[in-house]
């Protein structure tokens, strides 16, 4: 039953997200780049929903790494996700942290591995960068590149992220930025610095 609905969602993905009209704003060069270099993709929890179809549809030839919980839902997302092709390691900042982020360092010696991570997951607060992501990309010495949408129409839950899902052919602005790169030995006051210009690249509602 599990696989049947995760198999479901997954269609419940695609259907809309094939409808959207899309416009890009592609500031990173990364889509379409089967060959780039490999990077860090940072996006809101509220966001989930379309990645996996933007990565599907704009990174064949590349293997994309998620972290995602331990926790029930957790498994339920790593079904969905696995019908984009999208690999997860399981861990978060509250749980199993320490073995997801040593399995992801050793998986992003591949050069053709890029690295999806949600800055304010698994709990929250919304909108507020946890500390894993910088570290990540000190430990990796790969760029973050955020990846954000705005859509024209969608459903909103009262979820403590405010999720959001798209309504069939609702506009979809996707948008990359340029990458960041964070220094392997950089101070407080540049890790603060550095997350303050994320969480601006990534917006809000």
């Amino acid at each position: 039953m599990n696989r049947f609905l995760a198999w479901l969602c997954a269609w419940l993905i695609r259907v809309p997200g094939y409808t959207l009209r899309l416009t890009i704003d592609d500031r990173a060069g990364v889509l379409n780049q089967p060959d780039r270099d490999p990077a860090i993709f940072a996006f809101w929890h509220n966001r989930i929903a379309l990645i996996p179809l933007i990565y599907e549809r704009f990174f064949r030839g590349r293997v994309a790494l998620a972290f995602i919980s331990r926790s029930r839902d957790g498994q339920f997302i790593t079904d969905v996700v696995s019908h984009f092709g999208v690999k997860a390691v399981r861990g978060s900042t509250s749980r199993h942290g320490m073995a997801a982020a040593l399995a992801t360092i050793r998986a992003a010696r591949d050069p053709k591995v890029d690295i999806g991570i949600t800055p304010d997951g698994p709990r929250g607060p919304r909108y507020q960068i946890q500390p894993g992501l910088v570290r990540l990309a000190q430990l990796t010495r790969h760029p973050i590149v955020v990846m954000t949408y705005r859509l024209g129409w969608k459903i909103e839950f009262k979820s403590w992220d405010r999720f959001q899902v798209p309504l069939p052919f609702s506009t979809c602005h996707l948008v990359t930025s340029e990458p960041i790169f964070v220094p392997e030995k950089a101070t407080e006051v540049e890790l603060a610095a550095i997350c303050i210009r994320i969480t601006e690249a990534l917006g809000g509602d």
